[in-house]
């Protein structure tokens, strides 16, 4: 913050500093309704738009791709059924054994050669029977249960092949599903009932090698015991064979077991996954208040982190405060007078034309100092609306005090002073830069009350702006001739004319500075300061615009306006 003058307090408190800032950001509209606009939208595709596209576009929650829960009480059964199993072969193996040491004498087999193989037969169609029943317990799926009813030792059994042609049609049945049915209650019936035919099958190869058993145990019984004389001796290789047997039965339904029951723990931390990520799912009306709340806190914070990094003129104590420059007045919007309506004069003026608002009045109190006789006075800002509103009341103020008033607008980018007064701006002052004509035949006539005019000598319509050489140079030749006629001259440029050195050329180097309020920036109101000021001219002070900028014509409006007339003061000036 630049340092003040000795007349005004050197430090802003910062309370004060701070709600000048947001004043000002209230003060742009456009930009936080832009900025929440364009926030709003892509806070909405962000929070809204993607999610949805994600999840069209996302592979099958875990749930579904699972299916239902692995059912862990099957493995558990076989898992009893192993255990129970181990424990009849040892307690067979060892009766057995104890039987061997209770018989005193051995019994030789004299079974005959032909039983012998019958018996050896049936032996290994009992160990197949146990192989195929013990893949059964533990994968219980339909390829064990077809294995189980096609083997060779079923083949004689009529109910076996019923049975495996109903679990084929079931099978049929439920591959028409597809690997999408996981869920679908008929596919679990069928599921169900394919189940129960594999047990039926099951129960059926038990009974077969139970009475495989059976027969072995008769050829056994058939055979004569006769005693030798070598000592105790029995065969426990069935037993031992089916004690490992049902001992590796047991270890593979432990391993089913603990493989169903990982699968179980991950099928529910997949659910408790899913649950959570549905709960985050906000409603779209949630949604929307997010982001339009997002939009609104984004465009606000926005508009008044700029406001902080390049603050602008908030009021006049801030402005004097800042630039150590007394603030003339502040123009502020009132309602017209219903007392003007009355005359024709006043109705056809400009709407911003109202000479007898404070803010005027004030700022020509300023500028007319007590006893001068001449008053030149060159305005200058940022907006050149408001310069041409400002310097035409002025104006209309000076005519209506007696004097003879030119007001030269040299600002041909947006002819300020035309588009007040609603006149025609070419030919205007760049054609007497670019020397094309001489000031008689520039020179216009506004009304500026019911008897009251004042010449005017519009900019022309130009592209770019004029050369601030060119201009000062042009002022120093022809200022001290304008002073001669007329009694107050008021100067209408931009800020960088007036930093060329306009207000340094003319007699008198009065300017004023106009900004407006929340939209020119202080540290620019005080480069123009010092610039006016190190090009020779004297800054009287600064006028506010406190209202919203004026609504002028466009230059291409202008254009089709009327041409201006030649004056008897600028004859007397050109002859």
């Amino acid at each position: 913050m630049p340092q003040m003058t000795g007349e005004f307090p050197r430090a802003i408190p910062r309370p004060v500093w701070l709600t000048a800032r947001a004043r000002n950001t209230v003060h742009r509209p456009a930009f936080i309704a832009a900025v929440s606009f364009g926030t709003f939208v892509a806070a909405l595709v962000a929070l809204v738009v993607v999610p949805q596209q994600a999840r069209r576009g996302a592979p099958p929650s875990p749930a579904r791709a699972i299916g239902t829960r692995p059912d862990t009480m099957v493995f558990v059964a076989a898992l009893a059924q192993a255990r129970a199993r181990l424990i009849a072969a040892d307690s067979s193996l060892a009766y057995a054994r104890s039987n061997v040491a209770a018989t005193a004498t051995p019994a030789a087999d004299t079974l005959n050669p032909r039983p012998r193989l019958r018996r050896d037969s049936l032996s290994n169609d009992v160990n197949d029977l146990d192989a195929l029943l013990a893949r059964v317990e533990i994968a219980p799926v339909a390829g064990s249960y077809r294995a189980l009813g096609e083997a060779k030792q079923m083949a004689t059994s009529a109910r076996a092949r019923q049975l495996l042609d109903s679990l084929a049609e079931v099978e049929r049945e439920r591959e028409g599903f597809g690997t999408t049915g996981g869920a679908d209650p008929v596919y679990v019936a069928l599921t169900s009932r394919a189940t129960e035919i594999g047990r039926a099958i099951q129960t059926l190869g038990q009974a077969r090698r139970d009475s495989l058993r059976l027969e072995i145990a008769k050829l056994n019984a058939s055979a004569a015991p006769q005693a030798t004389a070598q000592g105790p001796v029995v065969d426990t290789t069935a037993w031992i064979a089916e004690r490992d047997s049902a001992q590796a039965h047991l270890r593979e339904a432990a391993t089913a077991v603990s493989q169903a029951r990982e699968k179980a723990r991950d099928y529910d931390r997949a659910i408790a996954s899913a649950a959570q990520a549905a709960s985050f799912n906000a409603p779209p009306i949630a949604l929307l208040g997010a982001a339009l709340v997002l939009g609104i806190v984004l465009g606000f914070g926005s508009a008044f982190y700029g406001e902080m990094r390049h603050p602008r003129v908030s009021d006049e104590h801030e402005a004097e405060r800042v630039t150590g420059a007394r603030v003339l007045a502040t123009i502020r919007p009132r309602p017209r007078n219903p007392d003007r309506q009355r005359r024709s004069t006043d109705r056809d003026a400009p709407p911003y034309f109202d000479p007898g608002a404070d803010g005027y009045q004030l700022t020509y109190l300023h500028v007319a100092r007590a006893g001068a006789s001449r008053l030149v006075l060159t305005i200058a800002g940022d907006d050149m609306g408001v310069v041409g509103v400002i310097a035409t009341n002025v104006a209309a103020i000076a005519a209506d005090e007696a004097r003879s008033v030119i007001i030269i607008d040299a600002d041909a980018r947006t002819a300020p002073v035309a588009a007040a007064l609603r006149i025609r701006a070419e030919p205007g002052f760049t054609d007497v830069v670019n020397q094309n004509v001489d000031w008689a035949e520039l020179t216009t006539q506004a009304m500026v009350g019911r008897d009251r005019v004042i010449d005017v000598i519009p900019s022309g319509l130009s592209s770019e702006a004029l050369d601030g050489a060119r201009v000062t140079a042009l002022f120093r030749r022809e200022a001290t001739r304008l002073s001669r006629h007329y009694e107050a001259i008021i100067v209408v440029s931009s800020i960088e004319q007036a930093v060329a050195g306009i207000p340094g050329a003319l007699p008198i180097p009065d300017t004023i500075l106009c900004a407006r309020v929340g939209h020119t920036r202080l540290a620019d109101l005080q480069a123009a300061l010092d610039g006016i000021r190190a090009a020779g001219g004297s800054p009287l002070g600064i006028v506010l615009w406190d209202a919203l900028p004026p609504a002028l014509p466009t230059p291409e409006r202008l254009a089709t306006s009327p041409r201006p007339l030649r004056t008897a003061e600028m004859k007397a000036i050109t002859s």
